[in-house]
């Protein structure tokens, strides 16, 4: 497994979001670009699934910009995790 930087910049407002933790994998002798983007969640956030959006759509830019695509020219399939440890409601 190999991290990925998780900080990223908005196009429109220069705003800086991070991720907790982005990861992709190493199958088979090649890299399998399945990125894990990891959420920690201690507090409720009714707009979590809307949040989890807007940070892919960012890592999507991100990978775009660098060149880091499928050799098909689509986009790796993400695997978005968040974890709640607060208390419960």
């Amino acid at each position: 497994m190999e991290k990925v930087p998780g900080n990223y910049v908005t196009d429109e407002d220069f705003r800086g979001r991070a991720d907790d933790i982005v990861w992709r994998v190493k199958f088979g002798g090649e890299w399998v670009y399945l990125y894990l983007l990891m959420e920690f969640q201690s507090s409720v956030d009714k707009y979590m699934a809307l949040r989890r959006m807007v940070y892919q759509g960012l890592l999507y830019q991100d990978l775009i910009k660098r060149g880091e695509i499928l050799a098909d020219g689509r986009l790796p399939p993400i695997l978005p995790i968040v974890l709640y440890n607060g208390s419960q409601h």
